[in-house]
């Protein structure tokens, strides 16, 4: 039995990547309809197919954070019934705004991953540098304790740790200039946003 459903999802699922995360998974399980942006901030899901492919498809679009799309946070599913031979698609698609509105939701939608990818390198970063100064600090520990016995052994591990953190502070140097990279783009993208918002008003 083929059922025809409209869904109206809230939650955080405008400029995040859902339409394009909802409309793969359409496409994958052969349903028909479309997935389109609501004025006021919820999305819209207008889908076609069989009642098992229909429940599989809801279970998958209302996951939080699915790796696909990890900013989407569905908070709600209003369902509603449609009549049959409503849907008219014959593939299941995203519907897109006006372009100055869908240009503005692609640069939002960027920072707002380029604000994730920034926060989880500054994360691994973090942790890396952390894991490498343990390491440093053991290893001075040791080789010290060396040094009582086999003095000349310790002294060229020594170098080796000197070695190794000089390589640290190239590489903390090297995170410093990535992070102003990433300041400057989301400078450009935020002045950008600012030129479609007010060509749009």
């Amino acid at each position: 039995m083929v059922d025809e459903l409209d869904l109206i999802v809230e939650g955080d699922v405008q400029g995040v990547g859902y339409r394009q995360y909802v409309a793969k998974i359409g496409q994958r399980l052969k349903l028909v309809g479309y997935v389109k942006n609501q004025e006021d901030g919820s999305v819209q899901i207008s889908c076609k197919g069989n009642k098992k492919t229909i429940k599989e498809f809801k279970e998958k679009i209302k996951r939080k954070n699915p790796p696909e799309a990890p900013l989407v946070d569905v908070e709600n599913i209003k369902e509603r019934e449609l009549k049959k031979g409503t849907i008219k698609q014959t593939t299941f698609k995203e519907i897109y705004d006006e372009p100055s509105a869908e240009m503005s939701q692609g640069f939002s939608t960027g920072m707002n991953y380029l604000n994730l990818s920034r926060e989880e390198n500054k994360a691994n970063f973090g942790c890396l540098t952390t894991e490498v100064n343990l390491l440093r600090t053991e290893t001075q520990a040791s080789f010290k304790d060396m040094d009582e016995k086999y003095h000349i052994i310790s002294k060229s591990m020594l170098a080796v740790v000197d070695k190794i953190e000089e390589r640290n502070k190239t590489f903390e140097s090297r995170m410093e200039k990535t992070e102003k990279s990433i300041e400057r783009t989301e400078k450009n993208i935020e002045s950008l946003l600012k030129i479609l918002a007010e060509k749009k008003s």
